[in-house]
């Protein structure tokens, strides 16, 4: 058996193995409903794991925005300060090893089948409807948290997945908390307002450790008074109203404070080269080749596509500009869709594919992109879409590839396959043609 086709024997046991009867990844995580029974499912999962958390310092990170790419500059500047470094990011784009590097490689189809086969006899008993918590996600935080501990890490970056105060994983030693910044997403999991959802952000806080935000308005109040009231010392990033100087900021400032805990310097080269040293794919990611620019972005709530339109209108193009969108059925909103009003020259509405979750309709997203002045064409299958919007776009054109990242995980394999992915542990893998950032 190759070293890929094990990676895909473990990756549908932790699928198919933890889904059935009825259990499905994509439910809500359990906030409104019961979220103590589902802490305490966790804490009794780890512990029956031997807590591959304690002992390793860490950076949890949270946020509405810009958690992953805050999380991946902190990874990079603290393996630039000489250290070892594990990074955990949710979602992954292409494989399930991407959620899980060590000193900026994934962990190998191996590792990744290892840990697995680790994580099953605990996973397996708890596979049953009444089970407070999402088993996949238990299992997928605990094999990121085993991973570092057999990797010996000297610190890791634990980016949250929903919220933080009842996030699975809220359980990481936190030495240093962020909140990147808060605006409406998760909102049937975590509250309808800024308010209630900033409060759950605002849960990274732990006693006596530092918090950095680059949180605003009243999102930045209840951060003030949550770090108050746990005696947590409150770092506020000034913000400059560039998204991306401010999530620098943000990791800067972290990376800082726990090069000063692990006494370890944090110089201005440190910083600045360790930022580059950790990229993430599909953020603003064009890919290689001829013909259109394509601009991968998996932004997924109106604050994210706000930034990812502005970047992608960044560079001039000749010819259309096409949008294909995508979302998952908890996302579609009028909200998310309308900073898109009148920016592109065609629109196709489209489906994420992606096991155990459930995709908005094409035809539904198509009817919302109406009501912002769009006549868009409707195709479920998205690589038939892509072509579409390759076709409209022409050689000199654009397309934009948005709204869910897992539609821009499986278009991605366009450019890069699943592969040579999970075999070179990396997002870009020697033989193709490194997709360069607009940001750069």
């Amino acid at each position: 058996m190759t070293p890929y086709q094990r990676y895909l024997n473990a990756q549908q046991e932790i699928n198919e193995g933890l889904i059935r009867m009825g259990i499905s990844m994509d439910r809500p995580e359990g906030y409104v409903r019961d979220p103590q029974r589902r802490m305490d499912e966790m804490r009794n999962f780890l512990e029956c794991c031997d807590n591959p958390q304690r002992n390793i310092p860490a950076v949890h990170v949270a946020g509405t925005s810009g958690k992953g790419s805050v999380s991946a500059a902190i990874a990079g500047m603290l393996q630039e300060a000489g250290l070892r470094v594990g990074l955990h990011v949710t979602p992954y784009l292409q494989s399930a090893t991407e959620k899980i590097w060590i000193d900026g490689s994934f962990v190998s189809a191996q590792q990744f089948r290892d840990l697995v086969s680790w994580v099953m006899p605990v996973a397996a008993p708890r596979v049953r409807p009444e089970t407070p918590a999402s088993i996949h996600g238990m299992a997928s935080v605990a094999i990121a948290l085993e991973g570092f501990r057999r990797a010996k890490v000297d610190v890791m970056v634990f980016e949250a997945g929903c919220g933080a105060r009842f996030d699975l994983t809220s359980f990481v030693e936190t030495s240093v908390a962020v909140v990147t910044n808060v605006g409406l997403d998760h909102v049937i999991s975590l509250g309808p307002d800024i308010e209630q959802i900033a409060w759950h952000k605002a849960g990274v806080a732990r006693r006596g450790a530092p918090l950095v935000t680059g949180a605003t308005g009243t999102a930045l109040d209840v951060i003030r008074q949550e770090a108050n009231s746990m005696g947590a010392v409150l770092e506020e990033i000034p913000h400059s109203g560039n998204a991306r100087m401010d999530n620098m900021s943000v990791a800067s400032k972290a990376a800082g404070l726990m090069g000063e805990l692990l006494n370890v310097k944090m110089t201005p080269r440190v910083i600045g080269e360790g930022a580059q040293r950790v990229r993430l794919a599909g953020r603003t990611e064009v890919m290689p080749g001829d013909g259109p620019r394509v601009i991968l972005d998996g932004a997924h709530n109106e604050e994210k596509l706000t930034v990812a339109i502005e970047q992608a209108f960044e560079t001039d193009v000749a010819g259309p500009r096409v949008l294909l969108i995508g979302f998952l059925g908890t996302r579609a909103s009028p909200d998310i869709i309308r900073p898109l009003a009148r920016r592109f020259d065609h629109a196709i509405a489209t489906e994420p594919r992606v096991y155990g979750k459930t995709p908005c309709p094409a035809a539904d997203t198509a009817r919302l992109m109406e009501n912002v002045g769009y006549a868009p064409q409707s195709e479920p299958d998205p690589h038939k879409a892509l072509e579409r919007a390759l076709d409209l776009a022409g050689s000199d054109g654009m397309v934009l590839v948005t709204g869910s990242f897992y539609l821009v995980g499986d278009l991605r394999s366009r450019w890069f396959s699943q592969e040579s992915v999970v075999l070179q542990r990396t997002s870009w893998p020697v033989g193709d043609q490194s997709g360069q950032r607009l940001s750069k």
